[in-house]
């Protein structure tokens, strides 16, 4: 019988209040939060007040956190900015805390080999936050590829084709618009980096990159646009980006709403918008990540990956479509159906799968994966061990490397200069 689990939250914004937190407003009989540790004033009231937490147990300063947090927390979900990530991590490490920490674990790979040396050993759970892994689909996808009822693996063609509502709000508007910070392989595609490497169960080898930054610049401003959208922009009918469009719709996702704080209504919606970050003109922000990348990924076996991530797509979705010796598989991202064809003997199928909830029942997944090795005390269960992760976070790195430099980089090698640097 499941035990209820007492949680701390470090970082009660977007994921930490809306995913993570909403587990557990869901699912009361296996996880309660107990303390949460948040700097912003609201958020931290709000989380609190939601999950019944007593003004003793929250926090704003991660010091008294760690020193007067309740005994009763056995675990803990970091969910904070992915630059603030590490620091929480070794200090929940030091508190003999169970983890789950949201992915990137970091923003530059100096920390990544800290925060992979500093938890390899590691009595405790740290899993990391990889939870494609966990959905239907691709742990149908999965069994499909390893039941060798298709031969053996060629090769991947995969892509994730980004909404232009959501690369406008997270990625030129958004705080995931700094290369510098998160480079949009880092801040979007580290999933995607992570499934190649959970598929194919190879190591990478070399990896290529291209990619830019086309449509979201100053030069393609339109004449006479203002900073802000509710300055009375002239291009307010043909322009999709505007923010009346974007998010005073009823389709609007709730999380880009969760961003910019505690919103209660409409009005407060509007005159945030005249200001905030979210209100700026597409083309009049100090974004620099790039709206479209490809990568290039030989394995281990001479298995090759090819990767596009793009911005401009009606319809957000992850395609992916797997060569094989004695047949395909084959996954357009558009509903909840798998396609194979099988060469010899030959037949062709479909397999529906149910998904669920959030990042295509994935959020609710690996909350119930954390859930079940801290009951069982069980590790091998675990689905996305933080040592699982090194690798595509290399990946992420050493792509955006080949891309600035125009070189194919050598995993390993690169790997090993990071670690001789550090």
């Amino acid at each position: 019988m499941n035990r209820q689990i007492k949680l701390a939250l470090i970082g009660a914004g977007n994921r930490g209040q809306g995913i993570f937190g909403q587990y557990a407003l869901d699912m009361p009989h296996r996880a309660r939060f107990v303390a949460v540790l948040e700097p912003d004033k609201e958020k931290r009231e709000f989380f609190a007040a939601a999950h019944d937490i007593p003004e003793s147990q929250c926090f704003s300063d991660s010091e008294q956190f760690f020193a007067q947090a309740s005994p009763e927390v056995e675990g803990v979900v970091v969910a904070t900015l992915e630059d603030h990530r590490l620091a929480p991590v070794i200090g929940a490490m030091q508190k003999n805390w169970h983890i789950l920490v949201e992915k990137p674990l970091c923003t530059n790979v100096q920390d990544l080999i800290r925060i992979y040396d500093a938890t390899k050993d590691y009595s405790g759970i740290i899993i990391v936050c990889h939870q494609m892994r966990l959905t239907p689909v691709y742990k149908t996808i999965k069994h499909l590829i390893d039941s060798g009822d298709f031969g053996q693996l060629v090769c991947i063609q995969h892509s994730e084709n980004l909404a232009y509502s959501h690369m406008a709000h997270s990625y030129v508007r958004g705080v995931f618009n700094s290369s510098r910070l998160t480079p949009m392989l880092l801040a979007k595609s580290c999933h995607d980096m992570d499934l190649m490497t959970y598929l194919t169960g190879r190591n990478a080898v070399s990896v290529a990159s291209f990619g830019g930054l086309n449509y979201f610049t100053a030069k393609n401003c339109p004449e006479n646009a203002p900073e802000f959208c509710l300055d009375g922009c002239p291009h307010y009918k043909t322009c999709p980006y505007h923010v009346m469009k974007l998010y005073f719709d009823e389709t609007t996702d709730p999380a880009y709403i969760r961003q910019m704080g505690v919103v209660k209504n409409k009005k407060q919606l509007y005159e945030l918008l005249r200001t905030n970050r979210y209100g700026r003109c597409v083309f009049r922000t100090d974004n620099d990540v790039v709206d479209h990348q490809s990568v290039q990924i030989l394995l281990q076996d001479g298995i090759t990956v090819s990767f596009t991530m793009c911005g401009h797509n009606g319809m957000e979705r992850r395609m992916t479509k797997i060569s094989m010796t004695n047949g395909e598989i084959e996954y357009d991202g558009t509903g909840n159906t798998i396609k194979t064809w099988k060469f010899e003997p030959l037949q062709k199928d479909t397999l529906t799968v149910t998904t669920k909830g959030t990042h295509s029942g994935g959020d609710r997944a690996i909350m119930d994966n954390f859930m079940d090795a801290i009951e069982s005390g069980d590790k091998s269960i675990l689905l996305t061990p933080i040592q699982t992760s090194l690798e595509s976070h290399l990946l992420v790195y050493a792509a955006e490397e080949s891309r600035h430099s125009g070189k194919i980089i050598d995993i390993r090698k690169y790997e090993n200069q990071i670690r001789n640097s550090i």
